[in-house]
């Protein structure tokens, strides 16, 4: 049985199956590895220990640089005779379970025998190293699904894996939220160790739970991709909005960073914000989810941008002196949790709808460097800006990504109402000649609009 896009209730009986146990696992498991060991703890962290603003914003998002390394990927497929799986196995074993490494470092701060300079230093390591591989081989796990699930199953499938991942994260942070500030005080750095051992014990299930996966079989990324040619521009038009995203996330700032750093709230509140960004996240994933079914993600891409641009600019409304600069910061979590959420999975099926498992690691892996460049240097600049303190800083940083992210919404190639498609034509070079480019729609009618 084959869950059908536009019928949601029976998309999670379906999805409740036997079969898809292995699935839901890693779910669960992701749920707990993502929120305890990512920036909603990580950053707190490092500014308690004193680390400046900018230094914690750079070393919280150290996996995203690290992603570089997935250039490597078509070159390890070869060498070991494109097992994708096995490269994917080994890397969730040694990441994923980053946690307890990162409560060791607490114990150790907490001990007496780190120093807050040296345990900085080491979360640095951690986060940076292990970080980047675990989202290395979450990119990679990616494309073993979609090689794996037919199309219409994958539509179905990703989304309510990445509800359940978030709604479990939304989960598990609220309890924080609500005691973090008391066990702080009660306890000191010790609060700290534990979401980061809890993280880590979830880190072991992976390395069960992706050997009941159905293998991807041998995997051999194609050296000339149907990016490479003229009549394909439709995904260097994908890559160019997503390098612009790139850039607008590198300048904006955390909102836990600006909630600690100028409004002087407590670590509870900024975990409070990452709370309700995961609980929002599940609820858009639900919504759009259902509607990149039936619509152009072309489309969807646009108006992610456009909320996402707006809400930043929001953002200079959260002025120490206004009496709801905290509340504003809510609205601003929502709001770009709501985009993120349409973003990335409107950009993922555009991708999908486009190119195959291994066209899509290619895709990846040639355009990885220009994503990372450019999310560095809006990193970098936005912390050069950010040295100059308090508000005025960030609201630079808030004004600017919201701009570039405005100016991206202008590239996505959207289609006007009357010539909205379902989908995407879809090219499969490998299994179908490029005059037959296969129409995955339920209306069959191809969207033949530009990334």
């Amino acid at each position: 049985m084959t869950p059908d896009p536009t019928e949601p209730l029976g998309d999670w009986r379906s999805f409740a199956r036997r079969r898809y146990r292995p699935f839901r696992l890693l779910a669960v498991a992701q749920g707990f590895i993502g929120p305890l060991a990512g920036p909603a703890i990580v950053i707190p962290l490092l500014l308690s220990l004193g680390a400046h603003p900018a230094l914690a914003t750079i070393l919280a998002v150290l996996p995203v640089l690290g992603t570089m390394g997935q250039r490597l990927l078509p070159n390890l497929l070869d060498r070991t005779n494109g097992n994708l799986r096995g490269l994917v196995v080994v890397g969730a074993t040694v990441a994923e379970p980053r946690g307890l490494l990162l409560a060791g470092i607490v114990a150790l701060n907490a001990t007496g025998i780190a120093s807050d300079a040296v345990t900085i230093a080491l979360v640095a390591v951690v986060v940076g190293f292990f970080g980047s591989i675990g989202a290395i081989a979450y990119g990679s796990l990616q494309s073993w699904y979609q090689i794996i699930l037919p199309d219409a199953e994958r539509r179905v499938i990703g989304p309510r894996l990445a509800g359940i991942a978030l709604g479990i994260g939304s989960v598990v942070l609220l309890p924080l939220a609500l005691g973090m500030d008391d066990l702080v005080s009660g306890i000191g750095i010790w609060a700290y160790g534990v979401p980061f051992g809890v993280s880590g014990v979830a880190g072991l299930i992976p390395a069960i739970a992706l050997r009941r996966i159905p293998s991807p079989g041998r995997v051999r990324v194609p050296r000339q991709a149907p990016w490479a040619q003229d009549e394909d521009d439709r995904l260097r038009g994908l890559a160019r909005v997503l390098t612009l995203a790139s850039l607008a996330a590198g300048l904006a700032p955390f909102l836990a960073v600006y909630a600690i750093a100028v409004l002087g709230t407590g670590p509870g509140f900024a975990i409070a914000l990452s709370a309700i960004s995961s609980g929002t996240l599940v609820l858009a994933s639900l919504v759009v989810s259902s509607r990149l079914a039936r619509s152009s993600a072309s489309r969807m891409l646009r108006a992610s941008m456009l909320l996402r641009g707006v809400a930043l600019l929001l953002g200079l409304a959260a002025h120490p002196a206004n009496p709801y600069a905290a509340a504003v910061l809510v609205v601003i979590a929502v709001a770009m949790a709501a985009g993120d959420t349409a973003g990335q999975l409107s950009a993922n099926e555009r991708l999908f709808r486009l190119a195959t498992g291994p066209e899509v690691i290619a895709f990846q892996s040639h355009f990885v460097v220009r994503y990372v460049l450019a999310y560095g240097g809006g990193l970098l600049g936005g912390s050069a800006v950010m040295l100059m303190g308090g508000y005025p800083a960030f609201a630079i940083l808030f004004g600017g990504a919201g701009l570039v992210r405005l100016t991206a919404s202008r590239f996505t190639g959207a289609p006007s109402r009357s010539k909205i498609g379902t989908t995407t034509e879809v090219h499969r070079t490998v299994q179908v000649p490029r005059a037959e480019a296969r129409d995955e729609g339920p209306s069959g009618t191809p969207d033949e609009t530009p990334g």
